[in-house]
C-alpha cells in the first residue's frame, strides 16, 4: 500500500505533542477507552480533551509477554511509529472537521513481527474501524 500524500502546507512528522505521555493518561485511556481488536493488533481509543491543538495522541505497545527480544520489539515499535507517521494526515482532518480530540494506544499482540507493508494496512485498518464506530456522524438524524 502506497503511502497517501500528506498536503503541501503539512509535514509528515511525529512531534512530541502528538506522543501519548503520562501513567494517568495510560490508566484513564485503559480504564475509560474503547478497544478494537484486529489479527495481531489491539486498539485502544478514547475522546479526551488535549491542552494543545493536536487531534491526536498516540502510544504503541509491544508487550514482552509476545515478543521476547528488545531488538524485535524496538523494531516492530518502529515500524508501526512509521506507518502511523504516514497516514495520520486523514485522520487529524477527519477529527478536525468533527471538532474531537483522541487518545489511541496501539498494542501489537502476535510473536511474529509484520511482514514487509503489513504495518501500515494493519495500523490503516484498525484506525478507519474505530473512527468509523465512535466518531460521531454530522449528517442529519432521521
Amino acid at each position: 500500500m502506497a503511502a497517501p500524500v500528506p498536503p503541501a502546507s503539512a509535514r509528515a512528522t511525529f512531534g512530541r505533542s502528538e506522543r501519548l505521555r503520562g501513567r494517568d493518561a495510560f490508566n484513564s485511556l485503559i480504564r475509560e477507552g474503547h478497544a478494537l481488536n484486529d489479527v495481531s493488533l489491539r486498539l485502544v481509543g478514547r475522546f479526551t480533551r488535549h491542552s494543545d491543538d493536536a487531534p491526536l495522541c498516540v502510544a504503541f505497545a509491544v508487550p514482552k509477554r509476545h515478543v521476547k527480544l528488545a531488538v524485535r520489539r524496538n523494531r516492530i515499535r518502529r515500524q508501526l511509529r512509521e506507518a502511523f507517521r504516514l497516514h495520520k494526515h486523514a485522520w487529524n482532518e477527519r477529527l478536525r472537521e468533527a471538532g474531537m480530540q483522541v487518545d489511541w494506544l496501539f498494542i501489537w499482540r502476535s510473536a511474529a513481527g509484520p511482514v514487509r507493508g503489513e504495518a501500515p494496512d494493519r495500523i490503516v485498518r484498525a484506525a478507519e474501524r474505530w473512527l468509523d464506530r465512535h466518531l460521531p456522524r454530522n449528517g442529519p438524524s432521521a
